[in-house]
């Protein structure tokens, strides 16, 4: 299914059930959350590959640089740094925002919470300003049964983690339940993991049998660091304290 949809350039990236949480300031982005408001439709959200989430030239972004002392040299100088028109990645998510806890500011700034749902890749763009609109297509997710033991396995490694952090700490484990479905629970922890964004965004585009081979390493790796965990035990293990949001 192939749709036009507006794209947010994030410094993130958006799994599928996860939430973010957005500071609506450009008049530009306004513009397009005020349009999504109305029509309950979605936006996407797409990492940026290279240039920046900011706009210097906007209105309110430039009353804060000269209301903290800044002028045009300054602002030059932004210019600059931030590395000009945003480009994103050609996949990812789109986001429903989540009105009855998002709120909109007198000075018409918002505050978002929104859901990632579906995986797009961007075919083209259909508008530039003052905001990028996309000719998307919706990436199908798999239905054919995935390796069930890879699941079970990185269910276990989340279990086997907290054992090990309880035994360090005397922290008891948190009572989370984990989602059934493996591309759900794949996406689940993706969206905790601290990894940089580049891996998160590899995990999006990757199959979800390549997201459990890969968390599981990941995860191993990171147990591995645990003082006064043998060799032998670091088999199964998930990622440390330091590397949740």
């Amino acid at each position: 299914m192939i749709i036009k949809l507006p794209i947010f350039p994030l410094n993130s990236v958006l799994f599928p059930g996860a939430p973010i949480q957005l500071h609506i300031f450009e008049e530009r982005y306004r513009l397009m959350i005020g349009r999504c408001i109305e029509q309950r439709s979605p936006f996407g959200v797409a990492l940026i590959r290279a240039g920046s989430e900011v706009n210097p030239d906007d209105p309110w972004f430039r009353q804060q640089v000269e209301a903290s002392g800044g002028g045009d040299a300054e602002l030059n100088q932004l210019r600059r740094q931030l590395g000009g028109e945003a480009q994103p990645y050609p996949i990812g998510t789109t986001a429903q925002i989540n009105t009855a806890e998002s709120v909109r500011l007198d000075d018409g700034r918002y505050y978002l919470i929104a859901v990632g749902q579906r995986r797009f890749r961007i075919q083209y763009l259909v508008q530039r300003q003052p905001y990028y609109i996309a000719s998307v297509a919706y990436l199908p997710e798999e239905s054919a049964a995935v390796d069930g033991a890879a699941a079970t396995q990185l269910r276990e490694l989340y279990g086997r983690y907290w054992a090990a952090v309880g035994a360090l700490t005397g922290t008891p484990a948190p009572r989370e339940a984990l989602p059934e479905n493996s591309a759900e629970l794949t996406y689940w922890l993706a969206h905790r993991l601290q990894v940089d964004n580049q891996q998160k965004q590899r995990w999006l585009e990757a199959d979800v049998g390549t997201r459990l081979r890969e968390m599981s390493a990941a995860i191993r790796n990171e147990l591995a660091m645990l003082p006064g965990i043998e060799p032998g035990e670091n088999e199964r293990g998930w990622s440390g304290p330091g590397t949740w949001n």
